[in-house]
């Protein structure tokens, strides 16, 4: 994962893929309901920073992205002191905080369950006693739904992105995503990149949280109850005081 594909696409990414105010609203909706007294937030997979400016309203906020473009977007928004760079496999912050957040599919880019297994227990070190951890994850059932129904065509401005879609392998998927860019007129630039993203079973998943979180709630992202065709599931976990 060296920069996680986003560096083609980055002058896009607020555009087109990175500007959902209610899925950072959401988190702040959570962080209130189970840490009403949290000061701290960190933000593993920050981006182009829209999360960490909108919730600096609230918190002291920090957050780590891999890739160096969106880093240099994230800068001219937010202190560049709260920003790192670095891979979430293995990143874990100098100091810890109330809450951690990741969202956007961000996990999704760890390729194999192990990575997945090692970010949850970074997280957790990452945490203060009672922390709050929130993220979420494309299912296997809507990456294998996107790609039997890829390619698919949105047009931003006058810009047009198409995203096409193909399994790779049981779990992971290749997203190669085309922005073209209108010059002028009728002339335009493409901006490709390939992303990949991988899923795994439901449980397998929850059983490797729990090592680590109590689940305090899992949510679609309408907010409603998962089922087995949900497309994206939020998880909100605490983490485990394991001296008791």
């Amino acid at each position: 994962m060296k920069d996680n594909g986003y560096g083609n696409v980055a002058e896009f990414y607020d555009e087109v893929l990175g500007n959902s105010d209610e899925n950072v609203k959401f988190v702040r909706k959570k962080i209130l309901k189970y840490n009403r007294n949290a000061h701290s937030v960190f933000e593993m997979g920050c981006g182009t920073g829209n999360n960490l400016l909108y919730l600096s309203e609230f918190y002291e906020t920090s957050g780590v992205d891999i890739n160096s473009h969106m880093l240099k977007i994230a800068e001219r928004k937010i202190n560049r002191k709260r920003i790192f760079k670095g891979d979430i496999r293995n990143f874990i912050p100098s100091a810890s905080y109330d809450a951690v957040f990741c969202i956007y599919d961000t996990v999704n880019h760890l390729l194999l369950f192990n990575e997945w297994k090692r970010f949850f227990r970074n997280v957790s070190q990452s945490l203060n006693t009672d922390g709050i951890f929130i993220f979420d994850f494309n299912t296997l059932f809507k990456l294998e739904m996107i790609s039997e129904i890829s390619p698919l065509i949105n047009k931003f401005g006058k810009n047009y992105l198409i995203a096409d879609v193909k399994k790779i392998s049981a779990n992971t998927f290749n997203w190669n995503m085309k922005v073209f860019r209108n010059k002028k007129n009728d002339e335009f630039a493409l901006h490709e990149t390939n992303i990949k993203e991988s899923s795994f079973d439901l449980f397998k998943i929850l059983t490797a949280l729990e090592k680590d979180f109590e689940i305090l709630e899992t949510a679609d992202e309408s907010g409603k109850t998962i089922f087995s065709q949900s497309e994206r599931i939020f998880m909100i976990c605490r983490k485990l005081n394991k001296n008791i």
